[in-house]
């Protein structure tokens, strides 16, 4: 009960601010969603943003672009880890192997970012 108090006061806030309840509920939990003043649905209860699609089509592409942002988020996660290692290198072999390492993923984090924007142009 108290979980559900708490979505309620938050969904309650939000509508103070502005936010709108809207015909739609959570594709996860079920809770109505908030369309909020930047435009974006929200689910109070999973605190998260939702994506509303009107086509399979239009679904096809969110979750293409969702993907991609989940790849970038990996290799990016990657470059930060390989970054700390990179230091601590000490023979010439070791240095090289993280230096293409690292220029390979940063040319595959440049794809993705592209491709990304390429997708945000098509679903708008």
């Amino acid at each position: 009960m108290a979980k559900e108090d708490s979505v309620t006061k938050k969904m309650a806030q939000l509508i103070r601010q502005g936010a709108i309840l809207t015909q739609y509920t959570c594709p996860v939990c079920g809770t109505p969603l908030l369309k909020l003043k930047s435009g974006n649905y929200y689910c109070a209860n999973c605190d998260r943003e939702v994506v509303v699609v009107k086509s399979e089509e239009e679904e096809r592409e969110v979750n293409i672009k969702y993907g991609l942002i989940n790849v970038r988020d990996v290799v990016f996660s990657k470059i930060m880890e390989l970054s700390k290692e990179l230091p601590k290198a000490s023979d010439i072999d070791e240095v090289n192997h993280y230096a293409v390492t690292l220029t390979n993923l940063l040319n595959a984090l440049s794809m993705i970012n592209k491709l990304i924007n390429e997708q945000g142009k098509q679903v708008k």
